[in-house]
């Protein structure tokens, strides 16, 4: 149980840090060190892991890929392609408002670390017309980008929670499949009531033309796709071939070229992406995570507060997708069963785990996200809290009148 406070108190810091508008990388900076010192992390130790996250190949890869989206979302802004995209999409759909939410949930497909960061200029760009804010336009991006998290059979949370469990990845899209319906409802709900209704507005653009126009406006994310799904190649190799390609296809001179890499380099970022790597190495050998499974006994009422608090805790935590499905499931196993899992069950473990997800100021995609839009996390809490909210109080009420009752 003292274990489990110094996490609590671990948690209360970081959330004062951000309170107080500290930097996002610092305060899991800091975080990584008080979990250091309060489960007697040696400083040896210590330095040889924040190193190693530092070094590792996950950490350079996922540095390599966020570089490279910056690198083709500067790009695409710079050259006007966001913009032909836009004006293509109000040709194209009758509801202007929709063009918010469609780009990053068609990005959302293309299960990616930090991928918000991609459909953020578009959504930028789109947002103009109404002047948003900038909470609004973290949350509607951060939110409709996370909608397919809950059933896309290509997101390596799913994979690894059909792999622990044991059953076909169709079987858990299935289930939770209604979860995506849930959340693009809520996101539509915001985004109806916050966003009033403008006119369509007049495009001299044919049909045709608008839909050949979408698609090369965004045929780099497109190749993304492509590669990785058709051709089965790595989110890094994808993102490489395609920036060569734009270098090679389109017409810029040397110095807008230059211009464009130079402009696209934001080190904060590289900086926020390190932090993240190392908070989330120092709580996994420091046994901060471990120490949560200590306190609740895995039946009974117990079970339940397991499946939530697990699940929710270590998500927060990391803000890592997959790290809360790849610990928390094979601990909670015994409850679910395996090979023959109980589904109830294992749709509220996940959801409460997603749910920590999105609030988790941890999480890539938040800390990108409200870095792009030069937000205020307090502010962006205000619209995203109720919506998750509704997402859990789902979930449990599916546990209460499926098992509980």
């Amino acid at each position: 149980m003292f274990d489990f406070l110094k996490i609590i108190l671990i948690v209360l810091v970081l959330l004062l840090l951000i309170k107080k508008k500290w930097d996002l990388a610092l305060v899991l900076l800091v975080g990584s060190l008080l979990a250091a010192v309060a489960f007697r992390l040696s400083f040896k130790v210590f330095i040889k892991n924040l190193l190693g996250a530092l070094s590792s190949g996950e950490t350079l890869s996922l540095v390599g890929i966020i570089l490279l989206v910056l690198y083709l979302g500067t790009l695409l802004q710079v050259k006007g392609n966001f913009k032909i995209l836009v004006d293509s999409l109000k040709n194209l759909i009758p509801e202007p408002r929709l063009i918010l939410a469609l780009p990053p949930a068609f990005i959302g497909l293309l299960p990616m670390l930090g991928g918000a960061l991609m459909s953020a200029p578009i959504v930028e760009e789109a947002a103009q017309r109404w002047k948003l804010s900038p909470p609004l336009k973290t949350f509607l991006n951060y939110w409709f980008r996370h909608i397919w998290e809950y059933c896309w059979p290509l997101y390596v949370n799913v994979i690894l929670a059909a792999a622990i469990l044991q059953i076909p990845i169709k079987k858990i899209s299935a289930v939770q499949f209604p979860f995506t319906i849930l959340a693009a409802i809520l996101g539509l709900i915001i985004l109806y009531k916050r966003v009033p209704f403008l006119p369509r507005e007049k495009s001299d653009q044919n049909y045709p033309k608008s839909l050949f126009n979408l698609f090369f406006s965004i045929w780099p994310i497109l190749l993304v796709i492509i590669l990785i799904f058709g051709f089965k190649l790595t989110m890094l190799l994808s993102m490489a071939l395609a920036s060569l390609l734009t270098q090679i296809l389109v017409q810029m001179k040397f110095q807008e070229r230059l211009r464009i890499i130079w402009k696209s380099i934001q080190l904060r970022t590289v900086f926020l992406v390190a932090s993240v790597m190392v908070f989330k190495r120092i709580l996994e050998v420091s046994g901060a995570l471990n120490s949560l499974t200590k306190v609740f006994q895995p039946e009974g009422l117990s079970a339940y507060i397991l499946l939530f608090m697990v699940p929710f805790a270590l998500a927060l935590l990391t803000g890592v997708n997959h790290a809360y499905v790849g610990i928390s499931f094979p601990i909670l196993l015994p409850i679910f069963g395996s090979g023959h899992p109980d589904m109830v069950l294992v749709l509220f473990a996940y959801v409460s785990g997603f749910v920590g997800i999105l609030l988790s100021p941890a999480h890539l995609c938040l800390a990108l996200t409200l870095e792009c839009f030069r937000a205020d996390i307090r502010e962006t809490y205000k619209i995203l809290v109720w919506p998750a909210v509704v997402i859990f109080v789902a979930a449990f009420l599916v546990l209460l009148f499926l098992r509980i009752i």
